[in-house]
């Protein structure tokens, strides 16, 4: 089939999908950070791995998904640059706040002040770069954004395995005169803080038109649950995918600990290796996702997004329920960075799909439903499940390597039924939506 391509992009729309991949891998080395310090925050706050469980992901994902809905809505009627300035530095401070915790419920609550202040990027960022790029164009500016989750991943294990291991060396106190000493909180305080810098960028950042609106320019909250409930066929496999892919991430929560334990990896050493194989695997595969699903999309197959998360959850599954149970580390990561790859291109192409299926007045609340229920879903089970497995089936912590296979396995095969079931349906709404539009280029 011929293909057809829209016009290129000026440079201007470019230099807004850098700025914010800035900002997303600013907010992913935030929400990561406490992944590389289990063990320290577990033994200062006297926590079992069930409880240290509860105070990670979950505790972000209380805020992240309770306020994403009401910055959905906002993503949709008001200025979206000055939205996500309000973001960044909710988050921000309440990353440095967790430097200062002693107890459990003060890190819960820290880490939810966490997720508040993160709810406002994704539903802006996904509704700023639709706008800015052509349908047949709009795949490699998302998965260029999808990267930010890869880069701010590794970069929080990198840097901050390097920085805590020298903080714990040398002894060095550098917020001695806030009454912060111990090395990992002080790293919450260094990398919680230069995100603020983005703030006046995004405050005198332009925001664009909007554009492929199909109905009212500001919809209720009716109109917007009648469109996803005549959708139903098509968001509930998409959003089935995505879930996977943010259950797989969150139960990597248990990563570090899961090399310490099975093969008594140090922490450093951990961070980096797995910081490194985030980084080299995770920009492959968002990058591959964002290329296919534009070129399958120019070569006339509407579905061309979803069928990338298909193919993805298909390779993940089998190589990521058979990396936690090899012999060493080493012969785990020969397989984890297929998985992760593959992972990549599911995750960068479900956001596309999301935004091909959806109308631009409805986006950001639609891309905040989407985190509320696939990442939702990933942050409260994917860690929980793996900490239940591990202290109450098996009852004993070196068993962490055979609750993370089961856990991800069981949840996955789930939603790639449900997905495969819903690929036909979304094809339909695709074409359907262009038809409405006219399928308009810049």
């Amino acid at each position: 089939m011929t293909e057809t391509r829209s016009a290129a992009p000026a440079p201007h729309a470019w230099a807004v999908v850098v700025v914010l991949l800035v900002a997303y891998v600013l907010s992913f080395i935030d929400r990561q950070i406490l992944s590389l310090l289990i063990e320290p925050v577990r033994r200062d706050l006297g926590l079992s791995d069930f409880q240290m469980a509860w105070v990670g992901p979950p505790a972000f994902a209380t805020f992240f998904l309770l306020f994403g809905l009401v910055f959905g809505r906002l993503a949709d009627r008001v200025r979206r640059t000055r939205l996500v300035a309000l973001g960044i530095f909710i988050w921000c401070v309440m990353t440095a706040a967790c430097a200062f915790v002693e107890s459990a419920v003060g890190m819960f609550i820290a880490r939810m002040g966490v997720g508040l202040g993160e709810a406002v990027l994704t539903p802006c960022a996904l509704s700023l770069i639709s706008d800015l790029f052509a349908r047949d164009r709009v795949g490699k500016p998302i998965g260029l954004y999808s990267m930010g989750v890869s880069l701010g991943s590794s970069l929080a294990f990198i840097l901050g395995g390097a920085l805590f291991a020298w903080l714990t060396a040398t002894g060095h106190d550098p917020f001695a005169s806030l009454g912060v000493t111990a090395p990992w909180r002080e790293t919450f305080l260094i990398v919680g803080l230069p995100g603020l810098l983005l703030v006046p960028v995004f405050l005198l950042m332009r925001e664009p038109p909007r554009r492929e609106r199909v109905g009212a320019a500001q919809p209720s909250l009716g109109e917007a649950a009648r469109f996803l409930g005549s959708q139903a066929r098509v968001f509930v496999p998409l959003f089935c995918g995505k879930a996977v892919f943010n259950f797989i991430a969150y139960a990597h929560f248990w990563i570090v600990p899961l090399f310490q334990r099975t093969w008594g990896w140090e922490l450093k050493s951990t961070g980096q290796v797995w910081g490194f194989t985030l980084l080299g695997s995770g920009l492959v595969g968002v990058m591959l996702g964002g290329w296919l699903s534009d070129r399958w999309y120019r070569a006339g197959r509407k579905d061309a997004a979803l069928r990338v998360v298909w193919w993805g959850l298909l390779l993940t599954l089998p190589l990521h329920a058979l990396a936690p149970l090899m012999p060493s580390g080493e012969l785990a990561l020969m397989l984890f960075v297929p998985a992760l790859i593959a992972a990549g291109a599911g995750s960068s192409a479900g956001s596309t799909a999301t935004m091909l299926a959806t109308p631009n007045e409805y986006r950001g609340q639609v891309t905040a439903l989407s985190l509320l229920i696939a990442s939702g879903l990933g942050q409260l089970l994917g860690p929980t499940s793996v900490a239940f497995t591990t202290d109450f089936v098996f009852r004993d912590p070196q068993a962490l390597r055979y609750s993370l296979a089961i856990a991800v396995l069981v949840f996955s095969l789930v939603a790639f039924a449900v997905l495969s079931w819903g690929l036909r349906h979304y094809r339909a709404a695709v074409e359907g939506l262009e038809a409405r539009v006219g399928a308009e280029r810049p």
